[in-house]
This record gives structure tokens, C-alpha cells and sequence, in this order.
């Protein structure tokens, strides 16, 4: 085997090695990205149906409270009146396609609409709804069961409670959803996840609510330990993976809990049809190996052909090498590479006895030489002299600039900060205003009723307008609390760490009320520093959203933030910890840096801690630090405290 098949061979032996322990690595890590991916989006999409799905259950049972609340004292015990009165509520009946009903304390039904002969009066006491609506007096969303309204066809009851005006139960107003009719649960089940992928709801007695195949509602969803991540969901868990189904399919499953009621919706999409982009791009992947493999031993064995033909001339002219004349040993190679350079020492040798008559004038040349190199050098160093002498020169200037220039970009990097504090900010006063605007919504919905039945007093129209006034006036001072925040501080002042941290607390609090975070504070109420207000109240503000951002997108069972405030050796001391699993220590030197973020392009500016280090420690001359802990990881705000700063 030749010297050019060897090293041809041992390219590409090379070449396959290293390509394929590169894709093995690659392809892990695009096909962990890609499945994570895929789980994100169908757990993001499930998360949207089901948030959806709340918004109607609550919109109908509101719906349903509304009429309720207007419904005449006499209902439960003039048949007709109730049931004149559930005929002009048409609007429920586009809500509750299965009917709605009066039913009495006794849990005998009093009306109902449409209007069914020979039913009034019929028991229906032992139904688990009126049971619980009784016992609880308060709005109830029922398990599924079987109608006898529209017999046969499952269905579920949301009820409300009417009490008397003495305050006791009277009876109760329900209303029903066919979930086999046209309503929003029954189109749900004809949603598809991809081609085949399909969504289902069941509650916490493993019952199906919602399922495309009709015929499995009102079925035990799976026996217990047949799909382990359906197991899971019935005790809690939120999120996706990847699970078999009791037909032996494997699937992608995500499943989310509602909040009205105690069910929960899940995807389940075929892997084999959710992976299929991956497994085809492993598929011609490795076509296109082989293909390159091949291509590239072949073009290797006739370059190294081409490269290796000089140094195959200069093996024959050795090896005829005594057979020659004096004049025909010279090696005659073109070549500057190490074969050219290897013929041209073989000719220096030949040449050795002529070069030797001539080696004391070579070395006067050489001596010439090595002084006009010297001279040469020290003319180099006479200039980089002058140069480096310019440079002190104007050392002092570019200093100035330089300095000048960072200010600005501080300047530039405070403005930055508090865009994305005042980002935070809007998205809070969205959470802040949501519910009272909700409040609004109602009242101004039951004046309109009061006022269309004719029931509308000028007592009542006081206690409902008392009612928008007070949320009115609680949502100005909301706008006055998150102005105030963005005051600029002149002076530095004693401030009462406690109060700056409540009050930075307060302004996302609502954020983390809907996000489920809880709250903890363990606080001395004597604890002052002596600061800058609004600055150290957006400090706290800034590591509460980190906290916040972190806890949302780690999807954090039970997740907490707990704040402490209290005095340690002349200085006021803040720590903010959380359960979010901590800091990667790889990055635990640099969060403080500018720019540095581990959040995803646009959603992190990568400022918001860099400037509260720059608050905390050289606008207010403290102390700014993390470290993880046991689960997570603290924030630590140290500042003199009020007292020991007079005394300096």
C-alpha cells in the first residue's frame, strides 16, 4: 500500500470519526431541544384551552348568579311564575343548551325551561349536585351525569343558591350543558393537535367529561397504572411528557388543571407524528455521510497524488543516484514545500566543498549584515521612543474622554433600567386593575337589570353607586402609587426598609397573587438605613421579578418568595430568597455584569441587576450579593443603618 493510500485512507477514517461523534453530540442535543420544544408549545396551547375554557364556565356561571339575583321571591312556590320567568331568560338557554331550573329547598323541581309535561315536583334530591348545593349554600359545577331532562345524554349542572329574605335557603337556579349538544365543552372535543393528536378533560374521579369518541363519555378515563402520566395528573401535575396510552400508542401528553373546576385538560399527540421532522432529518443525515465519506476518500487519494509526485521524483533520482554524473546529481525540484526543501539541502551537501572556498567572504557579508540589522533596531526603538513620549502626551485628554464617555453609557444604562422596571410596572397595573374592573362590569350589569325589570330603587341605586365610587377611588390610588415610584430621589433620607419593601411589593402583587407565588415577610419594624427611597424601592422591585421570571419559567411546584428584613452590626440587612432552584455557578460571578442575561432575546435586557448593584453600592455606599441556598438562591442587601451613618 502506498504512502498516498495510507494517509488518504487515514483522512478519512479521521474525517468519519469526527463527524459522527459531532452529529452524535448535535443530534442529542437537537433532538432534546426539539422534543423540549414540542412539549412547550403543546403545553402552551393546552394552557390557552384550558385558560379559555375557565373564562366561559365563568362567564355562563356569572350568567347564571346574574338572572339568580333578579329571580322573584314567589318562584318556588308559584310553579308558574318560575317558569314565566325562566321563559323570558332566553339568553341562558344559548348558554345552558340542556335547560335551566328552579328546584326548592327539598330538592323537588319547581320549573323548568323548555318546558317538559309531568315533571314538576319530581324529586331530584338524590342528585350529587342539589346534595352539595344544599349542604355548602354557595354556586356548585356538578360531576357528570345522565339527563332525564334530555334523557339519556350526559350532561353537568352549574347551580346558585337563592336564599329568602331572611337569609335562609329558599331553593336554588341551575343550569345545564349537554356534552353531547353544541356547547363550548362538546366543541372542544372536536379540536386536533396536529393530524390525529386530540384533547380531553376529565375530572378527579377519572371520568370523561370531553373526548372526541362520544361513546367514552362518562367512562373511566384509564385503570389506574396503565398510563403513569395520567396518574400523575390526577394528583396534581402540570406539564408534558411523554407517556403510552392504554391502546399501547406512545404519545406526547400535556395536561393543565382548570380553575373553576375541578378537572383537568390534557393533549395527546402520536410521537410518531410529532418526531417525524426529526426522524426524517436523521434518515438523510446519514445518506449524506456515507455520500461525503466517499466523496472525500476519493478526492484525498488524487490530491494526495497530486502532492505526493515531487517527493516520488526525489526517491528514483536517490535511488539512480550513483549511475549519475557530476553535473546531472543536482535534484531539480520547483516546489517551496518541505520537498522542495529537503532536494535543496540533498544539493547544499553536493555543493558543500564549493561553499567552503567561499565562507570567509560569506561571513564578511553576514557581519555586514547583523550591524545594519542592529543599526536598523535601534532606530526602531529611537521611534517607538518618540511615539511612546507622544502617547503621555495625550494620555491625559483620553482619559477625560474615556471618562466621559462611560458616563454617558451609565446614563444610557439607567434610562434602559428603568424602561424595563416601568415595563414591569404596566404589566402590574394590568393585574392590579383586572378585578376591579371586573367589579365595574357588574355593577353596571345588575343597575341595567335592576332597571329593565323595574326593580331599580333610588336606595339601590345609591349602594351600587357607593360601590363604583369606592373601586373608582382604589384604582386612582393605584396610578398615584406607581407615579410616585418613578420620582427621582434628590436627597438621601432615613428610609424605613420595611415600608420600601412593602411598598415595592405591593406594586406586583397581583402578578405574583396570579401566578400563584406566595408571599413571606419576617420583618423588625425598626430596621432604617439611610438611601435614596425610589432607588432602593426599585432594587426590590428588581430581584422580585427576577425571582418571579425564574419561579414562572422553571414551572416551580409551589413556588415562593421569602423576604426578611432586620439589623446585623450597625447595618440594615434585606435578604430575598426563593424556591426556584438556584443559580448555575458557572454564571454566578457574572449576573451582576451589563447586559449579561440568561432569559430569552427579548424577554431580559440583562441591566436590571447591574444597575442595582450600582444603587446599592456606589450611590448608597452598601453591599449587593447572591448566593444559592437549599433550593434556590438569596439576594443580600446590606446598608448602614440610619444611626451609624449619623455617627460617621
Amino acid at each position: 500500500m502506498s504512502l498516498k493510500t495510507k494517509i488518504a485512507l487515514a483522512v478519512s477514517f479521521l474525517f468519519v470519526l469526527f463527524v459522527t461523534t459531532a452529529s452524535y453530540f448535535t443530534f442529542a442535543y437537537f433532538e432534546h431541544t426539539f422534543k423540549k420544544s414540542i412539549s412547550a408549545q403543546q403545553f402552551s396551547l393546552v394552557s390557552s384551552l384550558a385558560d379559555n375554557i375557565d373564562d366561559k364556565l365563568s362567564i355562563a356561571q356569572n350568567s347564571l348568579k346574574a338572572v339568580a339575583a333578579i329571580a322573584p321571591d314567589e318562584v318556588f312556590v308559584n310553579p308558574d311564575k318560575g317558569q314565566r320567568f325562566l321563559d323570558q331568560n332566553v339568553g341562558l338557554l344559548s348558554i345552558f343548551d340542556n335547560g335551566i331550573f328552579f328546584i326548592n329547598k327539598e330538592g323537588r323541581l319547581i320549573a323548568e325551561s323548555p318546558y317538559r309535561a309531568d315533571r314538576r315536583g319530581k324529586d331530584l334530591s338524590f342528585r350529587e349536585w342539589v346534595k352539595k348545593t344544599i349542604a355548602g349554600q354557595k354556586p356548585y359545577i356538578s360531576e357528570p351525569y345522565i339527563s332525564t331532562h334530555t334523557p339519556g345524554q350526559p350532561a353537568i349542572v352549574m347551580t346558585v343558591p337563592i336564599f329568602d329574605k331572611r337569609g335562609n335557603l329558599a331553593g336554588m337556579m341551575t343550569g345545564s350543558l349537554d356534552l353531547l349538544g353544541g356547547n363550548f365543552l362538546a366543541v372542544l372535543a372536536k379540536t386536533r393537535v396536529g393530524k390525529s393528536g386530540y384533547i380531553f378533560i376529565a375530572d378527579m374521579n377519572r371520568t370523561l367529561i370531553v373526548h372526541p369518541d362520544k361513546k367514552r363519555i362518562m367512562k373511566p378515563a384509564v385503570p389506574p397504572g396503565v398510563n403513569k402520566l395520567v396518574d400523575q395528573a390526577f394528583k396534581g401535575f402540570e406539564g408534558s411528557g411523554e407517556t403510552v396510552t392504554s391502546l399501547g400508542v406512545p404519545m406526547l401528553i400535556s395536561v393543565k388543571h382548570l380553575k373553576t373546576a375541578s378537572w383537568f385538560m390534557a393533549a395527546n399527540y402520536p410521537k410518531s407524528e410529532a418526531y417525524a421532522p426529526l426522524e426524517m432529518a436523521k434518515h438523510y443525515f446519514g445518506i449524506a455521510l456515507v455520500v461525503c465519506t466517499v466523496a472525500l476518500l476519493l478526492i484525498t487519494w488524487f490530491i494526495m497524488r497530486h502532492l505526493m509526485a515531487p517527493l516520488a521524483a526525489v526517491t528514483s533520482h536517490m535511488a539512480q543516484l550513483p549511475n549519475k554524473s557530476t553535473g546531472d546529481r543536482q535534484i531539480k525540484i520547483l516546489t517551496s514545500d518541505e520537498i522542495g526543501v529537503m532536494a535543496t539541502t540533498f544539493n547544499t551537501m553536493l555543493s558543500t566543498l564549493d561553499r567552503q572556498q567561499e565562507s570567509l567572504h560569506e561571513q564578511t557579508i553576514m557581519l555586514e549584515q547583523e550591524v545594519a540589522e542592529r543599526q536598523n533596531a535601534q532606530e526602531a526603538l529611537a521611534a517607538k521612543q518618540k511615539q511612546l513620549e507622544d502617547l503621555n502626551g495625550s494620555l491625559e485628554d483620553r482619559i477625560v474622554q474615556s471618562l466621559h464617555e462611560i458616563r454617558q453609557k451609565d446614563q444610557m444604562l439607567i434610562q434602559q433600567s428603568r424602561q424595563a422596571t416601568m415595563g414591569e410596572m404596566i404589566n402590574s397595573i394590568a393585574h392590579q386593575w383586572r378585578q376591579p374592573l371586573n367589579n365595574l362590569g357588574l355593577i353596571v350589569q345588575n343597575i341595567k337589570i335592576s332597571y329593565e325589570m323595574g326593580e331599580l330603587t333610588l336606595e339601590d341605586m345609591k349602594v351600587e353607586n357607593d360601590k363604583a365610587m369606592d373601586t373608582i377611588i382604589f384604582m386612582s390610588r393605584t396610578i398615584d402609587d406607581f407615579r410616585n415610584f418613578f420620582r427621582e430621589d434628590k436627597l438621601k433620607t432615613s428610609i424605613s426598609v420595611i415600608e420600601l419593601v412593602n411598598r415595592a411589593l405591593s406594586l406586583v402583587s397581583a402578578n405574583l397573587q396570579h401566578l400563584n407565588i406566595s408571599t413571606n415577610i419576617e420583618a423588625h419594624e425598626n430596621v432604617t438605613a439611610l438611601g435614596y427611597p425610589n432607588e432602593y424601592s426599585q432594587v426590590i422591585l428588581n430581584i422580585l421579578n427576577n425571582a418571579k421570571d425564574v419561579l414562572t419559567e422553571r414551572m416551580v411546584t409551589a413556588p415562593s418568595i421569602r423576604i426578611r428584613a432586620f439589623g446585623e452590626n450597625d447595618r440594615s440587612v434585606v435578604t430575598i430568597r426563593d424556591n426556584g432552584g438556584g443559580i448555575d455557578e458557572d454564571i454566578l460571578t457574572r449576573i451582576f455584569d451589563p447586559y449579561f442575561s440568561t432569559k430569552e432575546v427579548g424577554k431580559g435586557t440583562g441591566i436590571g441587576l447591574y444597575m442595582s448593584k450600582v444603587i446599592i453600592e456606589q450611590n448608597m455606599g452598601g453591599l449587593l450579593i447572591a448566593r444559592n441556598i437549599d433550593g434556590g438562591a438569596e439576594f443580600r442587601i446590606e446598608l448602614a443603618s440610619h444611626m451609624a451613618a449619623e455617627d460617621h
